[in-house]
């Protein structure tokens, strides 16, 4: 018979169940008969987990009064010895169990699943997901961070609740499987510590200046003194430990400091992102000084770990741990991050991020770093995490995280959190004075890590929201904190007691912290005042401010190219704000939430090796929009290049809040799909089309969705002679005097020969609704807009030609835009709602992209061949959820002939829709190149 002897923290007797000790004693199975393994005791560093749920340890004191660290030598007769273990008076419990058990032969012979290893590790593992899952769904309303639901999960299933079943832990969660179920925990514990380190960059700490320093300083002292005197505290009141050395004594302390002074970056990373603070100087100042404040954490980890062998065997393995992690550091910075240098040089070289023998040889290297640490005594996670610093954060760091993310946070890490929740105890908690003190000293550094914020913030002359911003996300808990009490834990140093009430403190916290975030820092959107929010104004001169927003490099060319159509100059700028939307998808996007705010200036800073594939990105799309503004005219065009990194989901507010506040007239949307190599259009993301609808639902301004089919190839339109072949589509209404307002731009560019074409339904009498007024109001206004074209475009010395075609129904008005498109055209100006119901019912039927209207989803429909780019233009103060009321209202002008415009049909400026309000003049000092 195999005995199996749990890890204890000193060195134990044979352990062994009453029941099974005395069965195995006077009737050996079979099994035992046959088998002579050899059993052993195991010392305290056996195992780095700890003790199971629910088994009883009993300690043996060695004579020189320590705790003893030998193993005691192998015996030759298991039952003699055992029979003779049980009979002394000193004897404590031993767990056997069948080392053949693993797989079962089925149910069919009679085989219990739960008797086997392999099957329960299943079974639990699936216990252990589903039930965190249905945690996360239930708290997903308070909008609580992952990591509570998994520890609740934990909690859930171990003896505090579940646990009090009767024999609920001895058939689900028995000792033989803790030891598989705290393996696997730990293994990927270590890769998620590599990839915690992947995410530390020096540059990107430094990038924020020294006030992360100070933040980080201000919020680490404190709550790690706060920590460090109640671990003093809690040991003066330990009989056993009164007496021991100073040394001895400063392990405890240090483990609780480095918990009171730690900050999740990965949970950090996505609230921010939630929180639309990646873009404002609150954002990079938290996430910096995180990163700072996890290195403090680890530093402290480690130091800890390392005193903890001074009560045993002395100073000398301290410093010789010591040492070791220095080593492991050193031979990291100075040997393994050139190696990754230089295979990311060789994999950018060969033209792909990173390959399988690549990728293979550095996932093994973690596992060799965590293998060499915990042999120097530190723990295996440190070895993975500075194995993490030394990666680069470029494409392969990159590649790498999201290689291993999914696997390790999906299935790997929820074991960790349910092992703590396992451990978590209520039974335990039998000093309600030590307990209240652990949480008021919780709630102590908790409140002092936001004072302090909000002293550095003052002096820094940050307002006093900034301060309390920082100090409320810096309060957010997660992994390591996890990891510093379960080490303290299986090392002795913190007991049950403590350890149930500091994670429950730490998820209590988490969980105050997430509606305070909501109410404080999330910065209510106010109402920002500004006057031209539309293209078409009384003063066409006046600049014009575009928000460009790019997804991919690709969509860089066709925007430049269309702000060069629209024609900017001295006399009539255009101030281009570029926003280059990121999705945030996973850890691996935490590393862009680092450079969203500063990329510019990092750009020259740091080489190109060390950045990301995003990073590069934003470089190119960068240096595109900078190069159009240096190469134009002067005074012509001003650009600035921002980031938003955001999930689809909620990507929109941080346009229509970009928009707001560079008081932007026109936003700029590519289409959700691009030019393909043979020419067809395929599907960019799939979440770009309902973020765009989105947009277009709660603009602060008009939009437009450019489909690029050819137009910024070169920076040109393919047109011949570098010219800009366009043609603009009238039906009507208000968004259609908003294609006349970029026509008009458009018709003072000599290189543009523009097409205006208006529709006018025949055959219809009377109006469309019931409000004769209304249309009369909109005729003339359309009227008056086309008239007004004409007047500029006449003195602008353009090549305008301007037609007018009466249709009677949609399939003549198809065959005149394909007559249209057969003289050649490079782009089309369409409107979303073009105020010709009649000519376009039915058409939304059979739409497959609505947010184009109509003519614009014909224009980019299979059915329509054409290979000219589209531009569909929505008014401001038409949303999507009154499209439908918008264009019966625009509807009623089309009616009976066309009438050509005549002077008393000019309205004055209000019956544009627009207010002939003085636009505000906007200086070009805050337009950053």
């Amino acid at each position: 018979m195999h005995m199996a002897i749990h890890p204890a923290q000193t060195t134990s007797s044979i352990k062994i169940t009453a029941q099974q000790s005395l069965l195995a004693a006077a009737s050996p199975s079979p099994a035992c008969r046959a088998s002579n393994d050899r059993y052993v005791t195991v010392d305290r560093e056996a195992a780095a987990v700890g003790p199971s749920p629910g088994l009883e340890l009993a300690e043996r004191p060695a004579e020189d009064g320590k705790r003893s660290m030998t193993t005691q030598p192998a015996v030759g007769d298991p039952l003699s010895d055992l029979w003779e273990h049980l009979m002394s008076p000193n004897r404590t419990h031993l767990s056997c169990f069948y080392p053949s058990k693993i797989t079962m032969s089925g149910i069919w012979t009679g085989d219990n699943p739960l008797d086997f290893s392999l099957p329960l590790i299943l079974f639990q593992m699936l216990l252990i997901t589903s039930t965190t899952r249905a945690a996360t769904l239930l708290l997903a309303p308070l909008g609580l961070p992952r990591y509570i639901s998994e520890i609740l999960g934990g909690f859930v299933l171990g003896p505090s609740v579940l646990g009090r079943l009767p024999h609920y832990t001895d058939i689900v969660f028995p000792p033989r499987s803790i030891f598989i179920l705290d393996s696997m925990a730990l293994f990927g514990l270590v890769y998620y510590s590599f990839t915690i380190g992947v995410e530390i960059e020096v540059p990107t700490i430094t990038r924020a200046g020294f006030r992360s320093f100070w933040f980080a300083g201000a919020s680490a002292l404190l709550p790690f003194l706060i920590g460090a005197t109640t671990g003093y505290v809690a040991l003066g009141t330990d009989d056993s430990r009164k007496n021991a050395d100073f040394v001895d004594r400063l392990s405890f302390p240090i483990f609780l400091g480095s918990t009171f002074a730690s900050t999740a970056f990965s949970v950090l990373a996505r609230n921010i992102a939630e929180l639309k603070l990646a873009g404002t100087d609150v954002g990079q100042i938290t996430l910096s000084t995180a990163l700072i404040n996890d290195t403090i954490a680890w530093t402290g980890l480690t130091v800890a770990t390392a005193l903890l062998y001074a009560e045993d065997s002395g100073l000398l393995p301290s410093v010789w741990t010591l040492l070791s992690g220095l080593v492991i550091f050193g031979a990291s910075v100075l040997l393994v991050r050139p190696a990754l240098v230089r295979l990311a040089q060789r994999a950018t070289m060969e033209g792909e991020v990173i390959g399988e023998e690549r990728e293979c040889a550095v996932l093994v290297g973690v596992m060799v770093a965590a293998l060499v640490a915990d042999a120097g005594g530190t723990h295996v996670i440190f070895g993975a995490f500075v194995f993490g610093l030394a990666v680069p954060n470029g494409p392969v760091g990159v590649e790498l995280v999201e290689k291993v993310e999914d696997y390790v946070v999906g299935t790997l890490l929820p074991l960790f959190f349910a092992m703590s929740g396992l451990r978590t105890d209520t039974s335990k908690v039998t000093s309600m004075e030590a307990a209240v003190l652990l949480m008021v000293a919780t709630i102590a550094a908790s409140v002092l890590k936001v004072v302090a914020c909000i002293g550095v913030a003052a002096g820094f002359g940050m307002p006093l929201h900034d301060g309390t911003s920082i100090g409320l996300l810096l309060n957010t808990k997660g992994v390591i904190e996890l990891v510093i009490l379960n080490i303290a834990r299986n090392k002795k140093i913190m007991s049950d007691q403590s350890f149930t009430v500091l994670v429950f403190m730490s998820a209590l916290i988490t969980a105050l912290v997430s509606p305070l975030l909501t109410m404080v820092v999330k910065p209510a959107r106010r109402l920002v005042f500004y006057k031209r929010r539309t293209v078409a104004w009384p003063q066409p001169d006046a600049e014009l401010r575009v928000l460009a927003c790019v997804h991919v490099p690709r969509d860089a060319p066709a925007a430049i190219t269309l702000v060069d159509v629209l024609w900017p100059s001295r006399r009539s700028p255009i101030a281009v704000h570029a926003l280059h939307l990121i999705e945030f998808a996973g850890r691996a996007s935490a590393l862009l939430l680092i450079n969203a705010a500063a990329p510019a200036a990092s750009s020259s800073e740091f080489s190109d090796q060390g950045r990301s594939h995003v990073e590069m990105q934003f470089k190119h799309i960068a240096h595109a929009f900078m190069a159009y503004a240096e190469n134009h005219a002067p005074g012509g065009v001003l650009a600035r290049t921002m980031a938003a990194v955001s999930p689809y989901a909620s990507m929109h507010e941080d346009i229509t809040a970009a928009a707001e506040d560079q008081h932007s007239a026109l936003i700029v949307l590519p289409f959700h799909k691009h030019r393909s190599v043979d020419g067809g259009m395929e599907v960019s993301h799939p979440a770009i089309q309902s973020l765009n609808a989105s947009v277009q639902s709660c603009s602060p301004c008009t939009v437009a969705i450019l489909v690029d089919r050819s137009l910024g190839s070169g920076g040109t339109l393919p047109g011949g002679a570098g010219g800009y072949r366009v043609a603009a589509l009238f039906f009507g209404g208000r968004d259609d005097r908003e294609v006349v307002a970029l026509a008009t731009r458009m018709a003072r560019n000599p290189a543009v020969d523009l097409t205006v074409m208006r529709f006018v339904q025949k055959g219809r009498a009377g109006s469309m609704t019931s409000s004769e007024f209304d249309a009369l109001k909109e005729r003339k206004a359309d009227d008056w807009c086309m008239r007004e074209f004409l007047e500029r475009a006449n003195a602008g010395g353009g090549g305008v030609d301007y037609c007018e075609r009466g249709v009677f129904n949609a399939s003549e008005m198809v065959a005149e835009i394909r007559n249209v498109e057969a003289a050649g055209k490079d782009l089309f100006l369409v409107s979303r709602t073009p105020g010709a119901t009649g000519l376009t019912a039915g058409m939304s039927d059979w739409s497959e992209c609505p947010e184009l209207g109509p003519i614009g989803d014909l224009l980019v429909s299979k059915d329509f061949q054409t290979k000219a780019s589209v531009l569909v233009v929505q008014s401001y103060g038409r949303a999507a959820a009154s499209a439908s009321a918008a264009a019966s209202a625009s509807s009623e002008f089309a009616v009976g002939e066309a009438v050509l415009p005549a002077p008393e049909a000019i309205m004055p400026a209000t019956s544009m829709g627009h207010p002939p309000r003085r636009p505000r003049q906007h200086s070009h000092s805050d337009i950053m190149l």
